[in-house]
């Protein structure tokens, strides 16, 4: 019959002084630690600690996402919209060199546009060149 943990032999302890018995508390083994578990005591704080302190460092260091000025690398104009205007027709007027599907969706993205329905005195850029 194999051994299992229900067949292994109990060692019970009939002394209600256990603690105090001096022989006692030398058969107790000091706590030893295995590979796994000096890796999680040591190197998981370590490896925690400067994830920490990329993300902190990463902060700090990324640029800026809004701005006031037209993106870089895009040559824009600033257009304030009046009561009745459309990004298609906008787009007509103000960048004619350009596709009017195209020159909507710049539009669009440059001035993170949820929707196409615009409120009159807001001002949007409007690229000039592609």
């Amino acid at each position: 019959m194999a051994n299992t943990a229900f067949s292994a032999p109990l060692h019970l302890v009939t002394s209600p002084n256990f603690e105090s018995e001096p022989h006692m508390r030398q058969a107790q083994a000091p706590l030893r630690l295995t590979r796994r578990g000096k890796f999680v005591l040591i190197a998981l704080p370590i490896f925690l600690i400067a994830a920490a302190s990329m993300m902190i460092i990463g902060l700090f260091q990324s640029p800026a996402n809004a701005s006031d000025t037209s993106p870089l690398g895009v040559e824009a104009t600033t257009v304030t919209v009046i009561e009745g205007d459309t990004l298609w027709g906008i787009a007509r007027e103000f960048a004619p060199q350009l596709e009017p599907r195209d020159a909507v969706r710049q539009i669009g993205e440059m001035n993170s546009l949820s929707s196409s329905m615009l409120h009159p005195g807001t001002e949007i850029f409007v690229p000039t060149a592609n």
